[in-house]
């Protein structure tokens, strides 16, 4: 993930816009980055943990000017609440990036040391997994999956910057376990 970050960072287009309400997007990202980028203004839709929030927040900006590129990072956990929106919206040219962990990896993260006492067993953070790609497609978007290596990263940027106005969604597979950057808000719980 920290390499995939660079290489966005290095990548995003100039007048850029994106949100993220997964917390390995908006920590992590940052984290790895350190800096603001000038190409891309990005807004984090975290608080009041609006799980799948930011997905409104995305076709809004892509409506107020069709022109600009809009992405978004939200994770299968947060998909999964504005999933049934996603045909309305398959010909805006958005892209979503998918952190793809099968877990609410807050909650994963979180409970141990917020409720230490609670047993794993009982922390409910895992999510089935499902193919987002499919889940996708079926609502007339473009969808495809990251290789592990990166190795399609370079076709999938220039699909994500083509002139299709076919959304596309961006799957990609995470170790929810992984720790790039400290979360705050687990501190504040």
């Amino acid at each position: 993930m920290a390499v995939l970050y660079q290489q966005l960072d290095r990548w995003w287009p100039a007048g850029s816009i994106g949100f993220d309400d997964d917390c390995l997007s908006y920590k992590d990202r940052q984290y790895v980055t350190q800096r603001p980028n000038n190409n891309i203004h990005f807004y984090s839709l975290y608080r009041g943990s609006a799980m799948g929030g930011a997905f409104g927040a995305t076709v809004g900006a892509k409506l107020s000017l069709p022109t600009r590129p809009v992405f978004l990072f939200t994770d299968d956990g947060c998909f999964r609440l504005f999933s049934g929106s996603l045909g309305e919206a398959s010909e805006l040219g958005l892209v979503i990036f998918l952190i793809n962990n099968a877990s609410f990896s807050i909650v994963e993260q979180g409970l141990p040391i917020i409720l230490p006492e609670i047993e794993e067993k009982n922390y409910h953070a895992c999510l089935k997994r499902l193919d987002y790609c499919a889940i996708a497609r079926a609502c007339g978007w473009e969808a495809e999956q990251l290789a592990p290596n990166l190795s399609n990263l370079s076709f999938l940027l220039d699909k994500a910057t083509g002139k299709s106005m076919k959304s596309l969604l961006i799957d990609i597979p995470v170790d929810a376990l992984q720790i790039l950057g400290r979360n705050p808000r687990v501190t504040n719980l």
